[in-house]
């Protein structure tokens, strides 16, 4: 099949698996009871309301009826309005805001811990240490099998006491979800889930990279470099570019979903009004709009990324085989 062929299959693909996602939730929320329906429901942290109405089964309109404007709302972007702290906004709206703050932390804590998460690992290849490279992995595995939340209530412990012996006076690191995200307090606020995203996100690039890297640490282009005295920078150098690629993969298909179970514990965990958050509270609150934004933009953005991975093996370098 040609590139243009291949790519064009891709995103069909694409498009089912959006559709898939969509029909799962409609299905969830159309046989599945509504617990807000009675006197006693779901507090949210993210808006104010929650959603009354029984499921739609249940509702005089159609399935099927509901089924298409649902499937047309998406389409246009109409996910409805929800009351919050500072009023009625659209849904659309209150999923940007999440996601603003969100990425405000996740993205620094992302660069920073791939980075350290590599380099050490090619350090270790480099150093001619397969007991270096094996131990790194293990730690790696051993850190990510350790509970999210357990990192963020260390952090949320030893924080406030770091804080407070670089400044000499108590600062208050709550959020203000009335103010911008870029308000000092704010900014403060954040540096719980950075912190903790930077240590969790380092412990699973610690793992990824090792597996991967550690092959090539007995490979002849690698013995040669060391043989003709080139430094440890120069030799990860050479071994770089052989596992970016396989580390890009790792980094787009594996790791993201990874990355969004722990988002969910940790932005509950330290009270970040985040886009994990906002997915609980759209679970708990039975929002319609709200629950289809918070299902269908991961998945969206997963099958995204595997969509620029297919198409970076397709036409920059089809040498590369994705799956091996």
């Amino acid at each position: 099949m040609s590139g243009a062929g291949s790519l064009l299959a891709r995103t069909g693909r694409a498009v089912v698996s959006l559709c898939i996602a969509f029909v799962i939730s409609f299905v969830a929320m159309a046989y599945t009871p509504n617990p807000n329906t009675g006197p006693r429901g779901y507090v949210p942290r993210s808006f104010v309301n929650t959603y009354p109405e029984p499921r739609f089964v249940d509702q005089n309109e159609p399935l099927l009826s509901q089924f298409v404007e649902w499937a047309g709302r998406l389409l246009t972007l109409d996910l409805g309005t929800i009351k919050t702290a500072a009023g009625v906004k659209p849904i659309t709206a209150v999923l940007v805001d999440s996601l603003s703050v969100t990425l405000l932390y996740l993205i620094p804590a992302a660069i920073i811990a791939v980075t350290a998460g590599t380099l050490i690992q090619l350090l270790a290849v480099a150093l001619e240490r397969r007991d270096l490279t094996t131990k790194t992995t293990l730690l790696g595995a051993a850190a990510v099998a350790t509970p999210v939340f357990l990192f963020a209530y260390l952090v949320h412990i030893y924080l406030p006491v770091v804080v407070f012996r670089l400044s000499g006076s108590i600062v208050k690191l709550g959020y203000d979800a009335q103010s911008s995200p870029l308000t000092i307090q704010n900014l403060r606020a954040l540096i719980w889930p950075f912190l903790t995203m930077t240590v969790y996100l380092f412990a699973i690039q610690l793992r990824a990279a090792g597996t991967d890297l550690e092959q090539y640490a007995g490979e002849p282009f690698v013995k040669t470099a060391r043989a003709k005295g080139v430094g440890i920078l120069g030799i990860c150098r050479h071994v770089f570019p052989h596992s970016a690629a396989r580390l890009l993969t790792v980094l787009s298909s594996e790791m993201l979903g990874i990355v969004l179970v722990g988002l969910y514990a940790v932005e509950w965990v330290t009270k970040t009004p985040g886009f994990g958050t906002l997915t609980i509270d759209a679970v708990g609150s039975r929002h319609p709009g709200l629950i289809f934004g918070v299902v269908l933009l991961p998945v969206g953005l997963i099958v995204s990324m595997n969509f620029l991975q297919d198409a970076y093996y397709d036409l920059i370098d089809p040498r590369v085989d994705p799956v091996s």
